[in-house]
């Protein structure tokens, strides 16, 4: 998920990025206002927020049920 509101390219504003935890990012995003509205807004930031594969739409093999079979979760690392 990107958020470019408050980006100013041609200023070269710099890139955020803000790490959420284990579950859908689109829960972070609303819920980090001060980083969205404050921060970004007074360095003209691009915000960058990665998803944890296997949380929300993340789904390495396409859908839940082929991302959580054994084989598969190898992948997931989350410690």
């Amino acid at each position: 998920m990107l958020d470019t509101s408050n980006w100013d390219k041609s200023s070269k504003g710099p890139i955020l990025m803000y790490c959420g935890n284990e579950g859908p990012i689109e829960m972070f995003y609303k819920n980090s206002g001060f980083y969205n509205d404050v921060v970004s807004k007074e360095l003209k930031g691009l915000i960058v927020y990665p998803e944890h594969r296997y949380f929300g739409v993340s789904m390495p093999f396409g859908d839940q049920k082929t991302s959580y079979l054994k084989e598969n979760l190898v992948y997931l690392t989350t410690e």
